[in-house]
Order: C-alpha cells, then sequence, then structure tokens
C-alpha cells in the first residue's frame, strides 16, 4: 500500500520494533476453542428426523409412481381405443364396398317381363328417410330430408344415425351450426358420436322424469349409480338397469297405466 520493499521497512528501526511488538502479541493470543461435539442424545435425534423424513420421501415417490403408471396405463389404453375405432372404420368402408358390389351383381335391373321385380324397386324407392324415430328426430330439428341425407340413412343401422342426431345436439347446445343437414351427414358418414357427459345428462334428464312416474305406479322404489351405470330397485329388491327399466316400461306408456 506504501510502495515499499520489506527491506527498507525493516531498515527503519522505529517500523521494525513496531512489526516485531505486534507478532509476539499474536503468538500470545490463545487459540479460538473448538465447538463442542454432539452428544449421543442429539445425534440420535437428528438420525431419527433423518429416517423420519427419509420414510415420507420413500411413500410420497411410490405414490407418485403409481399414479405415473396409472396414467401410461390410461394413455396406452387411449391409443389402442384410437386404433382400433380407425380399424373397425377401415373394416366398415371395406364392407360397404363389398355389399354395394353384392347388390350390383344379385339384384337384375326391372324388366317388362318382370313385374313383380318393378314393384318392389318402386316400393323401395318410397322408403326414404329411415324409421319414425329418425323422422320424429328430423322434425323436431327442423332439417329437411334431402337425397343425399335420405341415402346415408338408409346405408347405416338406425343407431349410427340417432347417435349422430346426439352428435348434431351437442353440437348445437354449445356453439351455432349454420348447416345442420350438412353436420348430420358428415357425422353419419364419420359414425359420429356424443360426448360421454352429454350421453349421460340425455339419460339423467329422461330418468328425472321417468322416475317419478314410475315410482307412483310403485315400480321402483330408489335409485343408485352401480359400477357407473344408473340403476333402479324393484319392490321386491331388485337392482335393474335403468336402460333395461325404461325400455320395458316406456314414459308413454306408463302414463297411460292405471
Amino acid at each position: 500500500a506504501a510502495n515499499v520493499s520489506t527491506a527498507y521497512l525493516y531498515k527503519q528501526e522505529d517500523l521494525r520494533t513496531r512489526i516485531e511488538t505486534l507478532r509476539d502479541q499474536q503468538k500470545q493470543k490463545p487459540k479460538s476453542k473448538q465447538p463442542p461435539a454432539a452428544s449421543d442424545n442429539s445425534k440420535s435425534v437428528i438420525i431419527s428426523t433423518l429416517r423420519e423424513e427419509n420414510k415420507k420421501l420413500r411413500a410420497e415417490i411410490e405414490g407418485l409412481r403409481r399414479i405415473n403408471e396409472g396414467l401410461a396405463g390410461r394413455v396406452y389404453h387411449l391409443q389402442g381405443a384410437d386404433d382400433l375405432a380407425e380399424r373397425l372404420k377401415a373394416e366398415n368402408s371395406d364392407l360397404k364396398q363389398q355389399l354395394d358390389e353384392c347388390r350390383r351383381h344379385t339384384s337384375p335391373p326391372p324388366t317388362k317381363d318382370n313385374p313383380k321385380i318393378t314393384s318392389i324397386e318402386k316400393k323401395r324407392s318410397k322408403k326414404t328417410g329411415g324409421s319414425d324415430k329418425i323422422k320424429s328426430e328430423l322434425d323436431a330439428l327442423k332439417i329437411k330430408m334431402n337425397t343425399t341425407l335420405s341415402k346415408l340413412i338408409e346405408e347405416v343401422p338406425e343407431e349410427t344415425v340417432i347417435k349422430a342426431i346426439d352428435a348434431l345436439k351437442e353440437a348445437l347446445s354449445i356453439t351455432q351450426v349454420r348447416n345442420p343437414a350438412g353436420f348430420l351427414a358428415e357425422a353419419i358418414r364419420n359414425t359420429w358420436i356424443p360426448n360421454e357427459r352429454y350421453e349421460e345428462k340425455a339419460e339423467l334428464d329422461i330418468f328425472k322424469e321417468w322416475f317419478p312416474v314410475a315410482q307412483s305406479k310403485r315400480l321402483v322404489v330408489a335409485s343408485t349409480k352401480i359400477e357407473g351405470v344408473l340403476h333402479v330397485c324393484s319392490p321386491e329388491g331388485e337392482w335393474i338397469p335403468f336402460e333395461e327399466m325404461v325400455a320395458k316400461y316406456p314414459l308413454e306408456g306408463l302414463q297411460e297405466m292405471t
């Protein structure tokens, strides 16, 4: 700091004396005491605390591992469901093509010499629009039947059409659909189904209307969900799926019962 050498300092008598005095003072200072060693009791407490924390961490890791395994299994299941859906769509398309080919080969064209075939073909041409249930659903949605929609409805099972209509209803409840007929046609082609929660809500709406009437007719006494499926209890104590009971005793029939 003073920009001088050590030799210069030692040449200065008063500085040298001061340095030697300070050195002697440092040698005479007592050494700092080491902290006392931890007692056996304190060591035991520390070890016990660490073991408890270790147990908690292990339990937490095990719980997270189980959650991870469950999520991995769910992802695998969903991937398998997607693959199965794609395979079924491909098989469905192939079967439709085979069916069309069989119809072309097995159905002779109507002729004047075969009036019965002509009559049958006329009857088939008049049969458009599916069942009365489908027609009533379309009327409620104010969807007019067209050639494309009629052909699609005739080519697929009624259940597929009903599911597609439910998918349209769900979409209408969420947002505005500009072309409901086009949406329905696309839903039938791609075998769309409504969201599971929407189906549950629709079933619950039917149940809320059906159950009080069935209870007043002494057909049921209670209801609950068994493994996620809605059940009703008969007076004999038998639990029956609600879907089965409503099919056996529809609301219209219950209201007419005396």
